[in-house]
């Protein structure tokens, strides 16, 4: 397992990597229909003005909301989504034969919904892991005293280490030559002394 900084710094990527996930999402498959009412008509409201307070349901893209007469596609009757606006003279394509020059077709608007509480749901958990990554820090919550005794401590005890370390690697060496004697004792006592010398 990694070490916890590690984690963290993968997880802070992994955080951006979702970040533009979302946005590139989001920019290519809303429908892209204005905020404001169009100014040809002078009672159109905004969809948002036109939801109750008390609704569960998703707001509806304020361009289905008014194609569809508002209050209806707005309150969450189960109305299905209008087809985009075809261009005059324009050929119906198939569905299979889109022009791959042309962005995607926008979701309906409950799949957008939902696949926007998706993200957002996802990108909550991300930084619920980032935080529980950086609480669980050494040194988190100890005083700057407290760090450097720790750290004092540390040092002593990686002194200590050293030291074995060194007193194993002398012993390392002590073998090693203990070792090369048995073997050339071996080979002159299998193969006679004349053949240790070549």
């Amino acid at each position: 397992m990694a070490d916890i900084l590690t984690q963290l710094q993968t997880c802070l990527d992994q955080l951006a990597t979702q970040f533009y996930a979302t946005l590139g999402y989001l920019t290519t498959y809303h429908d892209n229909a204005p905020t404001t009412p169009p100014a040809h008509i002078p009672d159109a409201a905004p969809a948002l003005a036109k939801i109750t307070k008390n609704s569960s349901s998703p707001p509806v893209p304020a361009a289905i909301a008014n194609r569809a007469g508002g209050a209806a596609a707005v309150a969450g009757n189960a109305t299905p989504p209008l087809a985009p606006p075809q261009q005059p003279g324009a050929v119906p394509t198939a569905p299979g034969n889109e022009d791959p020059s042309l962005p995607p077709a926008p979701d309906s608007p409950r799949t957008f919904a939902s696949r926007q509480r998706e993200l957002a749901r996802d990108l909550i958990i991300k930084e619920q892991q980032i935080e529980y990554l950086i609480s669980v820090l050494p040194g988190i919550g100890a005083s700057e005293a407290q760090q450097e005794s720790r750290i004092r401590e540390l040092e002593t005890e990686l002194r200590g280490v050293e030291i074995e370390r060194a007193e194993k690697v002398r012993e390392l060496k002590k073998l090693r030559q203990r070792l090369e004697s048995v073997l050339g004792a071996v080979s002159v006592g299998i193969y006679g002394d004349g053949y240790a010398q070549k």
